[in-house]
């Protein structure tokens, strides 16, 4: 009898470990999901915040053509595009000469590169710069005019 508890005993013990540990596990691949998730997430917001400023400049140009006026693209090329439109960026930090410390997550111009670059929050970049399309063998979507944002 006392052989019969020990074996209910160390069965339930054994089926308490199986359990943990499947949970455990499950609970692991959900956490690694919602990681991966959320880094495509900032992706997305990355490219539409590109997009939106795309759409400023290219109404600008637009603006600019309707009233006579016209662009000199030596003049704005490699500028920060952020002085040229009226909106900003939600999360646009300034224009620095370094980049800032300790941040994610934002938007800043990097005055001596001429760049305008996006932390992630991980800490990779990516850039892009003011330019002519003239001189470009490419232009982004729906590009208008003679200018765009083009990655680096």
């Amino acid at each position: 009898m006392k052989l019969n508890i020990i074996h209910i005993a160390a069965s339930r013990f054994f089926n308490l470990a199986i359990s943990t540990s499947i949970i455990g596990a499950m609970l692991s691949l959900t956490l690694l999901s919602i990681s991966q998730v959320r880094s495509q997430v900032e992706v997305f917001m990355m490219e539409a915040d590109v997009a939106n400023l795309r759409w400023e400049l290219r109404e600008l140009w637009t603006h600019r053509n309707a009233t006579g006026q016209s662009f000199v693209i030596s003049e704005i090329e490699n500028t920060n595009p952020l002085r040229l439109v009226n909106e900003g960026l939600p999360n646009y930090s300034g224009e620095y000469t370094q980049p800032p410390l300790d941040v994610q997550s934002i938007w800043y111009f990097d005055i001596k590169k001429l760049r305008l670059i996006y932390v992630f929050r991980d800490g990779h970049q990516v850039r892009y710069r003011l330019s002519g399309t003239a001189q470009l063998n490419r232009a982004s979507l729906g590009a208008v005019g003679s200018i765009d944002l083009v990655l680096d």
